[in-house]
């Protein structure tokens, strides 16, 4: 280590200099990061408000799930989220069935633990009657706690009661509570 004594008293200018310089550099880029960050977000909010005013859902909801699986840490991922279940309901109303399950499939693969999109993949499966499927997609959706859990768990008694007519309520609530126990270890919660 250098002593400050053996330094000649000229060199003192020179080395607040460099310090200086060396502080501004790093400020410059730390100014540099923050308008890249800007940047990107005026990217991605410019590129999210194409995405949803694009009439034709299905062509939509492709885009958002690029833009998804491209940006995961976007400031816009939320929106693209929900506008993306938005399109999935919709596309329910209109009995769009294959669109459904192609786009949910994506989607789970994508993120598999965000439990709205099952819901949409479990009634899809129902409309096609592959209703086991259904069941264990419903029960994902329950399982995965969010805004759909409740919905999902009444749709799951409900298709469990009708494919079982002859089970009684206590036999009913044991075969769901079964479908529930198996999709809590698939999703491992």
């Amino acid at each position: 280590m250098l002593k400050l004594r053996t330094l000649p008293r000229r060199m003192f200018p020179l080395i607040g200099l460099m310090l200086w310089v060396g502080v501004g550099q790093a400020f410059a880029q730390q100014e540099t990061e923050e308008e890249k960050q800007e940047r990107l977000y005026r990217e991605d909010y410019e590129r999210y408000q194409k995405m949803s005013a694009l009439p034709d859902l299905t062509k939509r909801a492709d885009l958002l799930l690029a833009f998804m699986k491209e940006r995961p840490g976007s400031k816009m991922m939320q929106y693209a989220q929900d506008n993306f279940e938005r399109v999935l309901d919709a596309l329910l109303k209109q009995e769009n069935n294959t669109a459904i399950l192609a786009l949910s499939e994506r989607f789970i693969k994508m993120r598999p633990n965000l439990g709205e999109t099952y819901y949409f993949y479990g009634a899809a499966l129902k409309n096609n009657n592959k209703y086991a499927e259904a069941m264990d997609a419903l029960a994902k959706c329950y399982v995965l706690k969010n805004p759909l859990s409740a919905r999902a768990r009444d749709a799951l008694e409900r298709m469990y009661k009708a494919r079982n007519a002859g089970a009684d309520s206590v036999g009913i609530a044991a075969g769901v509570q079964k479908i529930i126990k198996k999709a809590q270890d698939e999703v491992g919660k």
